[in-house]
């Protein structure tokens, strides 16, 4: 079956920031990330042969998702 992939955005960071605290009561809601980006995360091919997917992420997102995710690569877009 074939995976149809949300293109990256190139105006737009899209990674996802919970808002609220870990003390917040009741389930969290998120936004996303309003900075520029300035890099391509690059997920590997999954089991099937399929690709993973991509995103566009700023500096700081960057590092959040360095320490989170194994088996990204980095592309600078700018």
């Amino acid at each position: 079956m074939a995976t149809e992939l949300i293109p990256p955005d190139l105006q737009q960071c899209q990674s996802e920031i919970k808002e609220g605290s870990f003390m917040t009561l009741g389930p969290r809601s998120f936004r996303r990330c309003t900075n520029a980006p300035v890099w391509l995360a690059i997920e590997g091919p999954r089991e099937d042969g399929e690709p993973s997917g991509s995103m566009s992420l700023c500096d700081d997102c960057k590092l959040v998702c360095e320490k989170q995710m194994l088996g990204v690569t980095f592309g600078r877009i700018k």
